[in-house]
């Protein structure tokens, strides 16, 4: 290994692991990433990678540091970091608190159910189109579209800019190149920034309202509070659900005895949903010790990335019996795949609902499928893992 390591970082703890490259990332993620770090690397250990940084592959250590905001913040200051400062998930309490408040009312369990009989019939209208075909691609056709269409309702946003709201989220979330990245949420920040000003003095009770009429320490958001809560929603809104979505469906796919339990007691669902996100988590969070210190043997120093393997949690053999093994009449097992401490996903609610509503309608259409494609699926990296593409086929009843 010829890339630089700091000279605080002692041998045993560097390890090769591109968080984006990887090619245990390539086909399978979640098995081939969990069986390779205890066999060949510490559970934190330091790639240099991507500019050098940690990597905090276990439950264990992540679930204590992920509380531990007076030495591990939300808001450090390391190459690559995402600008503006003011996201709500990269600043701590307590003005993480009150931005936080701002939006809360819009993902309490009251408010969510309140979209259920929207989310029913968007489920069916996109299942019904796509049904007599016989066949869809799964990623692109229904798992990116579906909670992008969900979050457009919530923010009371125009649909006209759907797929470029997309593509740009893509890029944000796994392209390897930082300027690639800041490119794309510079173009997202414009995007959000021109809505908040069309949306100005016409506030309803969406979203976007929520920020206009938000207030933090007393006073209206500025304009770069607005625009940091307004990239979280989009980031939030646009990638993850399409993600779990599709490593839920490439499950069931290929094990056919797991979906028949649903189909024959459907009430299983909302215990299997719980199951399948915990063994296919998909989305990571970064974070910087806030001083040079010493913590569980291992030297940080201030202004280092420290990247938590979120993704594998769920599969930690210290936190889960047989994690490898998914159960859908385990008891719901601990899984960080909504993270932990104050920054845990404002919209976990929200996810688990969308997923448990998309396959109660998949399932009154759609009683036995196929995966559609020889070989493996490819599967990439990046801060929010997710497979590529995900070919499914059914037989259209007569």
């Amino acid at each position: 290994m010829t890339m630089q390591v700091p000279e605080h970082v002692p041998a045993h703890l560097v390890f090769d692991f591109d968080i984006y490259k990887a090619p245990q990332l390539r086909h399978d993620p979640h098995r081939s990433v969990a069986q390779m770090v205890p066999k060949n690397a510490p559970r934190i250990f330091y790639t240099p990678r991507n500019g050098g940084h940690w990597v905090v592959a276990g439950a264990v250590e992540a679930l204590e540091m992920l509380r531990d905001i007076e030495r591990f913040t939300s808001g450090p200051v390391f190459p690559g970091a995402r600008k503006p400062s003011t996201l709500p998930n990269q600043v701590d309490p307590p003005a993480h608190t009150e931005y936080r408040r701002i939006i809360s009312p819009a993902f309490t369990p009251r408010a969510v159910e309140k979209l259920e009989a929207y989310l029913h019939e968007l489920s069916a209208g996109m299942l019904d189109a796509v049904y007599p075909k016989g066949r869809c691609e799964f990623v692109e056709d229904i798992a990116r579209q579906f909670p992008v269409s969900v979050f457009l309702r919530m923010a009371d946003a125009p649909t006209d800019r759907r797929q470029q709201l997309l593509e740009w989220t893509e890029i944000s979330v796994r392209d390897a190149d930082p300027a690639a990245r800041e490119a794309a949420n510079t173009a997202l920040g414009k995007y959000v920034t021109d809505l908040c000003e069309q949306r100005r003095g016409k506030e309803g009770d969406d979203l976007l309202s929520m920020l206009l009429l938000g207030r933090f320490e007393g006073r209206p958001l500025n304009a770069d509070e607005l625009l940091g809560m307004g990239l979280l929603l989009f980031l939030g809104g646009l990638d993850t659900v399409a993600a779990s979505l599709s490593f839920i469906m490439l499950f069931l796919g290929r094990n056919p005895g797991h979906f028949r339990q649903l189909v024959d007691d459907p009430s299983r669902i909302p215990n299997a949903v719980e199951e399948l996100m915990r063994a296919h988590s998909v989305a990571s969070v970064s974070r910087g010790p806030t001083r040079d210190m010493e913590y569980m043997g291992i030297r940080f120093k201030k202004h280092e990335r420290i990247y938590f393997l979120t993704q594998i949690y769920g599969l930690d053999e210290r936190k889960v019996t047989d994690p490898l093994t998914v159960d859908f009449s385990r008891e719901i097992s601990p899984h960080l795949g909504f993270g932990a401490g104050p920054h845990r996903c404002i919209g976990s609610h929200l996810a688990r609902v969308e997923i448990r509503i998309f396959l109660e309608e998949w399932i009154k259409r759609i009683p036995d499928f196929v995966i559609d494609a020889p070989g493996d699926i490819e599967t990439r990296g990046g801060t929010v893992w997710s497979p590529v593409a995900l070919p499914l086929a059914w037989n259209v009843a007569v």
